[in-house]
């Protein structure tokens, strides 16, 4: 059935918009900002390594960014309450 993958986004930045078409065979491309030239490529976790070695020898390639979302706290729930009992005790 299906499995579910771990997933990271990488942001891409070219230096020209005509070579977009050759980073589909490294993932999949969520955006693309014609105005800035970047990209946002989703890839598995995995392979998140050997794909930026990859990108990182290509010409077309000027920089990457990979998306630190995993290493944010996203426990959201009482975080206002938590902060109002910190400035109580002090």
């Amino acid at each position: 059935m299906f499995e579910k993958k771990n997933r990271i986004g990488l942001t891409v930045y070219l230096h020209y918009n005509r070579d977009v078409r050759k980073l589909q065979q490294y993932g999949d491309i969520m955006y693309h900002s014609k105005r800035l030239r970047y990209i946002v490529l989703y890839v598995d976790q995995l392979h998140l390594d050997d794909i930026m070695a990859k990108l990182k020898k290509e010409k077309f390639v000027k920089r990457m960014v990979p998306s630190f979302i995993k290493d944010l706290d996203q426990d959201f729930v009482g975080s206002l309450w938590r902060d109002q009992e910190t400035k109580l005790v002090l």
